[in-house]
């Protein structure tokens, strides 16, 4: 690969640079740098982690309708003068003012736990939504890889062409100076030049492309002084090493969000029911009473049995009973609830089985991708014996053009493929840990 720094300098530059500024450095980022920055920084997942704080703010509402309900009033406001008692009054002619102020409290005293139902319904739904940014999270970690591994592939690609494009110029030239050499054999080899020029600039559009769909995923703009660099110039095989199947399925029961989530729901739900059937019941409370107002342009009534509106402290306490009874209401909600509840059992046994073939899936594309690659890689080193000894006699002029396009075309196949099943085997463990729902690629999890 001695002519990639060169190339991969130009890409970058005439991605990056303008007339008057000198290009910036790219900064390497591995992987696991990136995934850390994904998580961090990309604004799909910023948008989705909104919704847990949303649903956690049910358990203030939950603790506000079951808390004391106070209602308090106080005002003050011009009154005319009175004098006398229940016999007889008179006008004073004069006016002021009068203070008036009522504070009463209704006070839950024993709501047969339906607080706690209620609170454990909504601290589980906070749970099921921070599983929603746990699923964009992997969905993220997903894409991303994709992009990166592409990349990766791509600049293989692109280093395999350029190389191709320097030994085609150099099999021109040898047969331009052969003296019998045929004008039609330099004719097919042009062609074959030109073919591959052209497949250059589509290599080079999508190296370009997978840069950016890098930045994009870890929520890092296109400036210059923010550009990234892949950790490889090419791709690789990275041996791990594969666990049994089991040890796979223990962790998605564990990790999944959407297993979790129907677990979770199941749960929410059979409180939410529970709440719903001890509705039903009296609750217990106790209320608490003040009525206050005074004035001094209306005689005070001291006997106790005369109602005096203008002047007067009344404290009144008590406790009792409020029942609701509906006629269907809260039947039909119970109802209702019992089949959401049945639904989400459904769910979860097609969660668990539907997503195990998933996982097995992607366990046997593990398996299947390593080993293909592995009998593509003995394609690939004979290929490359072929075309040394086609060099060899390029440069005696011992080997017509046919031969040398036929050696050209046959490695450019086989490379492709190579790097394909390369990039393959990198996303069939991007594709395992998907499945399980959590990241188990060992290149990612372990320590450095």
């Amino acid at each position: 690969m001695r002519t990639f720094l060169l190339i991969s300098s130009l890409i970058s530059f005439s991605l990056h640079a303008d007339e008057t500024a000198p290009a910036q450095k790219a900064r390497v980022v591995t992987l696991k740098e990136a995934i850390a920055s994904a998580l961090k920084n990309n604004l799909e997942i910023k948008s989705e982690s909104f919704k847990a704080p949303i649903a956690a703010t049910d358990i203030t509402l939950i603790q506000g309708e079951l808390s004391p309900k106070i209602n308090a009033m106080a005002g003050v406001g011009p009154i005319n003068g009175k004098k006398g008692n229940y016999t007889f009054y008179q006008d004073t002619n004069s006016w002021g003012t009068e203070w008036i102020a009522s504070i009463e409290a209704k006070i839950p005293l024993y709501v047969w736990g339906r607080g706690d139902d209620l609170k454990h319904a909504a601290l589980l739904n906070t749970e099921i939504n921070q599983l929603d940014v746990n699923k964009k999270q992997n969905e993220i970690i997903f894409k991303l890889k994709e992009a990166y591994f592409g990349w990766q592939y791509a600049l293989s690609l692109l280093d395999f062409v350029t190389e191709t494009q320097k030994d085609l110029e150099s099999a021109i030239n040898a047969l331009n100076e052969k003296k019998n050499g045929k004008k039609e054999d330099v004719l097919r080899l042009e062609v074959l030049k030109y073919q591959v020029q052209e497949k250059l600039v589509e290599i080079e559009k999508t190296v370009r492309l997978a840069r950016m769909g890098v930045n994009f995923y870890i929520g890092q703009s296109l400036k210059p002084d923010e550009a990234v660099q892949n950790e490889r110039e090419w791709i690789e095989i990275d041996e791990r090493e594969l666990r049994d199947f089991d040890y796979y399925v223990d962790l998605m029961n564990t990790f999944y969000p959407d297993i979790q989530k129907v677990e979770k729901g199941i749960l929410a739900k059979s409180d939410l029911l529970l709440s719903e059937k001890k509705s039903g019941r009296p609750v217990l409370g106790a209320l608490v009473k003040y009525d206050y107002a005074t004035t001094n342009q209306r005689t005070a009534q001291k006997n106790p049995f005369i109602v005096d509106n203008y002047n007067h402290s009344d404290v009144a306490f008590g406790v009792g009973i409020t029942w609701d009874i509906d006629f269907g209401v809260k039947q039909s909600k119970q109802d209702k609830l019992v089949l959401e509840i049945a639904e989400l059992r459904s769910k979860e046994m097609f969660a668990h089985e539907g997503l195990k073939v998933l996982l097995n899936k992607a366990y046997m594309e593990v398996e299947e991708t390593k080993a293909r690659a592995a009998a593509l890689r003995n394609a690939y080193k004979s290929a490359k014996r072929w075309m040394t000894n086609i060099g060899s006699s390029v440069a005696l002029g011992l080997t017509p053009a046919k031969d040398i396009v036929d050696a050209y075309t046959t490695r450019a196949l086989v490379y492709k493929d190579y790097y394909e099943s390369l990039y393959r085997y990198q996303m069939a463990w991007a594709s395992l840990s998907s499945a399980v729902g959590t990241e188990v690629d060992p290149l990612i999890t372990q320590k450095q």
